[in-house]
């Protein structure tokens, strides 16, 4: 009888501890940093929209999903953050934003068996990934379409800060507005913050009183500054990372989307089934990844012929017809002349 009881008592904790594996095989916790806030209507709420449609694929799966976020985190404590997470368990930790490139780096040599991932970045290692919609494609044909309704033959752009993958949206636009039209002189600035509108609003101002009628924002909460800029003025402007023309409805024009939801949800999804690499993940236009969101109330004050314009280019892309040249360097593409750049196959 003994003997009976002990053999079963071994097969109920046996049956515990599998079934306590099979749990823990089944959660995912997943950690999330980016550059501001994630209700900032940019990037990083945009980012943070991916990493909520991560977990709820994941519970459709089956899995049990813990997902915590970190705002704001400046990138001299982005490392220590990371690691912080990774110690806790959490696996992928995503790094939503370029200027957390070198800090991920660092804080995935100390968790070779976590996934650190990080935004807008061509750097990664065996385990620290990166992903990267193909940002210069969208701003380049928001850039055309600048181009196609600025009346004073001027254009402005405002970056949050000067590096790789931005300077590339802000070049793209300057390129693409020019591709519209040669005429066009274009201005650009970046204002070292993500998050300050105060500073963003002064460089819009500054860009109009200097002739432009367009103004592209490629930062995060700052750019509502911008935006208030060009309402103040009576000036257009075109939004980037998400949609956000109801900041500005009737001034906003477009707002330049990357599908970086879709991009960080797939991310996720490759931790969890096991097929994410320690590489580099861009994805375009023909991918699937980069699109605009409707004109709204802007469909009437954009001609139809410019609509069928943008339309055009935006297939041109998509089918492989037209190549958009990649600029990472600040004022890397004044000089140069996009028409004869730009071969269409």
């Amino acid at each position: 009888m003994m003997k009976k009881l002990s053999f079963l008592a071994i097969l109920l904790m046996g049956l515990l501890f599998l079934s306590s594996w099979a749990e823990a095989a089944k959660t995912i916790k997943i950690a999330y940093i980016p550059c501001g806030r994630i209700n900032d209507k940019s990037w990083s709420e945009a980012g943070y929209i991916g990493a909520v449609q991560g977990k709820k694929a994941l519970e459709a799966k089956g899995y049990k999903v813990d997902l915590k976020y970190t705002e704001s985190v400046p990138v001299a404590k982005v490392a220590a953050a990371a690691r912080d997470y990774a110690s806790r368990g959490y696996n992928p930790v995503i790094l939503h934003c370029g200027t957390f490139a070198e800090a991920g780096l660092s804080a995935a040599k100390d968790f070779p068996n976590t996934w650190i991932m990080t935004a807008a970045t061509p750097l990664f290692s065996k385990n620290a990934p990166s992903y990267d919609p193909a940002q210069h494609e969208g701003s380049f044909v928001v850039g055309y379409l600048a181009g196609l309704m600025t009346k004073t033959n001027r254009v402005g752009a405002i970056g949050g800060f000067k590096f790789p993958a931005l300077t590339r949206q802000i070049e793209g636009f300057k390129f693409g507005a020019r591709y519209a039209n040669p005429k066009v002189k274009a201005f650009s600035i970046y204002i070292n913050t993500w998050e300050d509108a105060a500073k963003a609003k002064e460089a819009a101002l500054a860009q109009i009183d200097n002739g432009a009628d367009v103004i592209f924002a490629a930062t995060d909460q700052a750019a509502r500054g911008a935006f208030s800029a060009a309402k103040s003025r009576k000036v257009y402007a075109i939004a980037s990372y998400s949609d956000q023309a109801s900041l500005a409805p009737d001034t906003i024009l477009t707002s330049v989307l990357y599908d970086t939801p879709l991009l960080v949800k797939r991310m996720i999804l490759k931790v969890a089934d096991g097929t994410i690499e320690g590489k580099f993940y861009q994805s375009g236009m023909a991918a699937g990844i980069g699109t605009f969101a409707p004109y709204y109330k802007m469909e009437k004050v954009i001609p139809d012929s410019v609509k069928k314009k943008v339309a055009q280019l935006i297939e041109d892309i998509k089918a492989g017809r037209i190549k958009v040249p990649e600029y990472i360097k600040a004022n890397e593409s004044d000089k140069l002349d996009p028409r004869k750049v730009i071969k269409r196959k």
